[in-house]
């Protein structure tokens, strides 16, 4: 085994449909060199999996909920972090009635949109209508519950989100563990992504950004590629 590539999802893996099938053509060869490739994504399991069955994208492992949920290559969940249920609760009845709050929705290891915070509760995501009050709502988490939870703002095309996962969760930590399992030097480690959440894995193992990213990425690395295929391109 030679390198493991760990990429982002949207706006990394996914910026177009030309460059995606580049990018799966791309990423089988990277593979039959006895390479892995690894989609690291804030998506839950089932919004990557819809993509997934449209773009048969190759994999070896799955990082989902932002690094919430490690899957291996047969779909099957070998790691989670958890956010206590307790502070679930405290969090909800904290938001339920703030201004600009469209949507409220829960996620556990496999499911988005569940009814109840559960024991496996994995990520809350806050539908927001303007980025002035998402930004003000993460900081107010960030500050309230610092010590279990954190919290960023995932800009859309129609609204903003803010999304709360346990601090033990992020890219980087869920990119270590698979390293460790698969027993490969941090040298023949590439991240790449585009956005705030990236910015961990970006930073521990002097990843890669997109040209397209979110300024926090071009403070992070200078390393900057315009597609996954361009990065596997330049490591070959």
């Amino acid at each position: 085994m030679n390198k493991i590539i760990f990429s982002d999802y949207d706006g990394t893996l996914d910026t177009s449909e030309k460059d995606i099938i580049k990018n799966i053509e791309a990423i089988k060869k990277f593979r039959d060199n006895d390479n892995l490739f690894v989609i690291a994504t804030g998506r839950s399991y089932l919004d990557l999996k819809r993509k997934l069955d449209f773009y048969p994208i190759p994999f070896d492992y799955l990082i989902v909920n932002h690094g919430g949920v490690i899957l291996d290559k047969n779909e099957k969940v070998i790691d989670a972090c958890f956010i206590p249920k307790n502070i679930g609760i405290q969090i909800l009845k904290a938001v339920e009635s703030r201004e600009g709050l469209e949507r409220i929705i829960l996620f556990d290891i496999m499911k988005k949109d569940i009814e109840d915070v559960s024991d496996e509760l994995t990520k809350i995501m806050l539908e927001m209508k303007d980025e002035k009050t998402s930004r003000a709502l993460s900081e107010t988490i960030n500050e309230n519950w610092k010590e279990t939870v954190k919290s960023y703002v995932i800009t859309t095309q129609k609204d903003y989100l803010v999304e709360i996962i346990s601090v033990k969760t992020d890219k980087g930590k869920a990119i270590e563990k698979i390293v460790k399992m698969e027993n490969i030097s941090d040298n023949d480690v590439y991240p790449i992504g585009d956005g705030a959440n990236d910015v961990e894995m970006i930073l521990k193992y002097n990843g890669y950004g997109m040209k397209n990213s979110e300024e926090v990425v071009y403070k992070s690395t200078n390393k900057l590629c315009n597609t996954v295929a361009e990065l596997i391109e330049t490591l070959n």
